[in-house]
């Protein structure tokens, strides 16, 4: 039996030492209904965070999974659903990593970043999409 006592601890544990992208549940219903309540997401650890990106973040000894937005100065964590409050960030947080991509039962993946051939930069798309051949 680990010595680590609850799951955030064995989550933080390993994810603290992996660059990699790694795979999260998602629970509850505050992202719906971009993110259905347990599908499973992607999130890069080395994906810098953006405007309007669908993150992880730990802010005030808490995990959150919502969309990142900046208001002018200000900075947000927005459930899309909106039965559930915004959450001002004020002061330090940090970044876990952005969601890259999510898998639900009977549907393609979805990818939220895709490389943009003229430009060569990683374009995000803020409902996800199929990824094919070419990409």
């Amino acid at each position: 039996m680990s010595d680590i006592d609850t799951p955030q601890e064995l989550f933080e544990t390993n994810c603290a030492i992996n660059s990699e992208p790694f795979a999260l549940q998602n629970l509850g219903n505050y992202m719906e209904p971009e993110f259905s309540e347990n599908c499973i997401v992607i999130i890069d650890p080395g994906m810098a965070i953006h405007n309007r990106a669908y993150a992880v973040v730990r802010y005030e000894n808490d995990m959150y999974f919502r969309q990142y937005i900046e208001r002018g100065a200000d900075k947000f964590l927005i459930p899309l659903n909106t039965q559930h409050d915004e959450i001002k960030l004020k002061g330090g947080f940090d970044v876990v990593g952005c969601v890259v991509q999510q898998k639900q039962r009977k549907q393609k993946p979805l990818h939220y970043y895709h490389l943009n051939k003229n430009t060569q930069q990683m374009d995000f798309s803020i409902s996800g999409k199929p990824k094919t051949k070419e990409q």
